[in-house]
């Protein structure tokens, strides 16, 4: 996010404003201006390190590599310079001939600091978004491997006399398996368990917000459809393991296609979007700005 040249704006209109002659009246309707534009500028200056710090910060997001908490940090830090400049700049009263151009003013700033906030609150979720789902890699292949690890017994043909044990055998070995399977699959909603307390701590900001709902609710998916099976694994209920089955599969090869990945794009979308609405409201400024110097020239 980089800052518009508010100050260089200000500026501008200073300059038009203090240069132009004409009647009394007009000419203190021009010195009440140069003066707020004064007072906008004046506040810009005070805090001229700081926004610098603020550009610097947000043209680096993204591209340094630095540790999430130091990046988090700047961004708050940059996020609360930006409050200040906000809330100085609104406390300035305007004369009648730049108001309009504070309320500009105003919601450019105020546009600002939501998404210096919104990058405040990205630099703090997307790392722990990551390393909350981090663990869901290895217990999807450890669930496969251990899945296809079992043997699963399938019926062969017995002389009657051996009928008996043969069928008590056979029902002695899928009880087994399906045990290995409940076994299996506990392990796996274990970790998927501990996944969703630790995506419950989280604060996603707007852009995000769809994803990591989506994402718990694939989780609270494969939870109970897990759950439900491994039930009927128990129990022997064989009747409807199959398509609880399937319903597990489907939930959780949703939940392993969502990745941190998809997440930054959308994060990328959203900030894109915002910065260009600030774009908007700056060439909003310079368009009042020209219509003041031509109302008082």
């Amino acid at each position: 996010m980089q800052r518009v040249g508010l100050a260089v704006a200000v500026l501008a209109l200073l300059l038009a404003v203090a240069g132009c002659g004409g009647g009394s009246e007009k000419s203190a309707r021009r010195n009440a201006v140069a003066e707020y534009i004064v007072r906008i500028d004046t506040v810009e200056q005070q805090l001229r390190v700081p926004l610098t710090k603020v550009e610097k910060a947000y043209s680096e997001f993204g591209k340094k590599k630095e540790p999430p908490k130091a990046t988090a940090a700047r961004l708050a830090s940059a996020e609360a310079t930006l409050h200040t400049l906000k809330t100085r700049v609104a406390l300035i009263p305007a004369p009648p001939d730049a108001k309009k151009l504070r309320v500009l003013m105003v919601r450019l700033t105020g546009a600002e600091v939501e998404l210096a906030h919104e990058l405040s609150t990205l630099a703090v979720f997307l790392p722990a978004f990551v390393r909350a789902l981090q663990p869901l890699g290895a217990a999807n292949t450890t669930l496969k491997t251990s899945l296809a690890a079992i043997k699963v017994p399938t019926p062969t043909s017995v002389p009657p006399a051996k009928l008996k044990a043969a069928r008590a055998a056979y029902t002695r070995e899928v009880d087994a398996a399906a045990a290995a399977q409940a076994d299996a699959l506990d392990a796996y909603l274990a970790t998927i368990t501990t996944v969703q307390a630790g995506l419950r701590g989280l604060d996603p900001p707007p852009a995000l917000t769809p994803s990591y709902r989506e994402q718990a609710a694939t989780l609270a998916k494969v939870h109970a459809t897990g759950t439900a099976l491994i039930a009927a694994l128990r129990a022997n209920d064989f009747k409807h393991v199959a398509g609880l089955n399937r319903a597990f599969q489907e939930a959780a090869q949703t939940s392993s296609s969502m990745s941190s990945q998809h997440a930054q794009i959308a994060a990328i979308k959203a900030y894109n979007a915002r910065v260009q609405a600030i774009g908007a409201l700056a060439r909003a400024v310079d368009t009042e700005r020209a219509n003041v110097q031509k109302r008082l020239g």
